[in-house]
């Protein structure tokens, strides 16, 4: 079967570029392992609840931004939101502290009064960096795309445009915390939004967009769903349990792919897999592939989490107006996932809005816990998964129950009617995504902006998300198909960019 491009994988990266393409009469087939599109934006159903896999709120939904903006584009329906105006119960070695959304800072001033001065410099510094990141001027081009003279002229011009950020945003939050206090409640507190190693410019962002952020009234699968509709519309094709497990390659140039079941389809071929995967399905013979696989084999990858999914009733425990609860330790904010352990590592639950015709209330709690914790989570040879699998993640789940019963109550835990670990190893399996990873690359100091090409080594191969340029977060990686179509349709001389911006700004006459 023929088509213009095949892609791997229907996540928001895959579905994209898939609509970008079909948009220009390219047919287009995506391909996924699953029986539901999405990736990483996917919502299931449990005992009377539906769980998102641990994605809380966008603010990019907000109108204006880049996901209604390219489902505009694409004609495709537009996704219903409801804003999320919950408040934050943060507990940090037992000790509670809440904080109210729209009086973030006055609620911060509150709780440390004693840092009355460190809290006004952060929340100054963190305003201006959102400011400068959020200036409306655009996006850049992707800087492996650059000469050396854009990229000098890049430079400068960032630091005189966005003095904070590169002050900043772009260093590591423990050594940026360690500068602004010695408060070391004060510190873990604004760790706790996110707690994972990376750039302040992270730790900023989170906490500018709380009480402004959006979520789909029918879940986050309500995202992939419309952009699956949008290419439908387009004319082009997705099919479900279809898992990929060959990229053929002659010549050094990809030309197809081959699916479990034996099926060839022929094109070109973009992967919304990690690269990781994406190499293991190219032959030993193409001369590439030991080239591209050491090009990534010493680049680290973004910290993994455990996720527990948790119906609550609330017939048996009334949560207010809470959005999220997080228990942390006071040294968390120089820790790695590397150094936890089930009983010392954050605990961060994200309570989601009610969803129609649902019996109980969504809950999901992030930890940070190593894809190689405990033998890579006791799995057998070929990292298959047996009793003792099973039997690590039932004991890590009381292990956990137990350390939000001791700060919640008893009466908390008694009403969750149900609960499930899904371990790094789950992520993996689930998305392609190595190791579990959920941001792609790391985005540390020493990681940050090293952003992978597009194009591989072999002809018409190509990556798509959020292992590529712009890199992490839903808006993110559904703009790494907007740049990879751009690329794509110049060598055509249609203009992307040009037609994208024309239309918006037609839109708005």
């Amino acid at each position: 079967m023929q088509y213009d491009y095949i892609i791997i994988g229907a996540g928001m990266g895959g579905l994209s570029a898939a609509n970008f393409l079909a948009k220009y009469n390219k047919k287009v087939l995506v391909l996924e392992k699953h029986n539901i599109p999405g990736g990483l934006v996917t919502s299931f159903p449990r005992k009377g609840v539906h769980f998102d896999l641990g994605i809380h709120g966008l603010y990019e939904l907000k109108e204006g931004q880049a996901i209604p903006q390219f489902m505009e584009f694409w004609k495709a329906p537009q996704v219903e939101t409801v804003a999320l105006k919950g408040d934050l119960k943060c507990f940090i070695d037992g000790k509670e502290y809440d904080f109210e959304h729209g009086k973030l800072r006055e609620s911060f001033l509150k709780q440390f009064p004693e840092n009355k001065d460190e809290v006004n410099h952060i929340f100054d510094v963190m305003e201006t960096i959102n400011t400068e990141m959020f200036s409306g001027t655009e996006a850049p081009e992707p800087p492996y795309d650059m000469n050396l003279f854009q990229l000098i002229k890049f430079g400068m011009n960032s630091k005189k445009r966005m003095p904070a950020f590169m002050k900043y945003g772009n260093k590591d939050v423990s050594k940026m915390l360690d500068s602004f206090t010695a408060g070391e409640e004060l510190k873990t507190a604004i760790y706790s939004k996110a707690p994972y190693p990376m750039v302040f410019m992270a730790f900023a962002y989170q906490w500018g967009v709380y009480g402004k952020n959006y979520y789909p009234i029918n879940g986050m699968q309500a995202i992939p769903d419309a952009a699956v509709k949008g290419l439908h519309g387009l004319g082009g094709e997705l099919k479900l349990n279809a898992e990929v497990t060959e990229i053929l390659v002659k010549d050094n140039r990809a030309y197809g792919v081959k699916t479990k079941d034996g099926t060839e389809y022929h094109g070109q071929v973009i992967s919304n897999a990690s690269p990781h995967f994406t190499y293991e399905w190219i032959s030993d013979e193409a001369a590439a592939k030991g080239k591209m696989k050491k090009a990534i084999s010493k680049r680290k990858i973004f910290e993994p989490i455990a996720a527990l999914f948790m119906s609550l009733d609330e017939n048996k425990y009334n949560l207010g107006n809470l959005e999220g609860i997080s228990i942390l330790s006071k040294k968390d904010y120089k820790m790695k996932t590397s150094d936890y352990i089930p009983e010392t590592a954050p605990i961060v639950i994200n309570i989601y809005p009610s969803r129609p015709g649902d019996e109980f209330r969504a809950l999901v709690a992030s930890v940070p816990i190593s894809y190689e914790y405990n033998n890579n989570w006791e799995t057998e040879a070929g990292g298959s998964r047996g009793e003792k699998y099973k039997k690590l993640k039932k004991e890590i789940e009381e292990v956990l129950l137990n350390r939000i019963e001791e700060q919640m109550g008893r009466e908390f835990i008694d009403a969750i009617s149900y609960h499930e670990l899904s371990t790094p190893l789950t992520y993996e399996r689930y998305t392609y995504s190595k190791n579990g990873s959920f941001m792609g690359w790391s985005i540390e100091q020493s990681e940050y902006g090293k952003y992978m090409k597009q194009r591989t080594d072999i002809k018409n191969l190509y990556l798509v998300g959020q292992w590529v340029f712009p890199g992490f977060g839903v808006a993110g990686v559904m703009a790494s198909g907007y740049y990879l179509s751009k690329e794509i349709l110049k060598s055509e001389g249609i203009d992307l960019k040009k037609d994208f911006t024309e239309y918006f700004a037609s839109d708005r006459l």
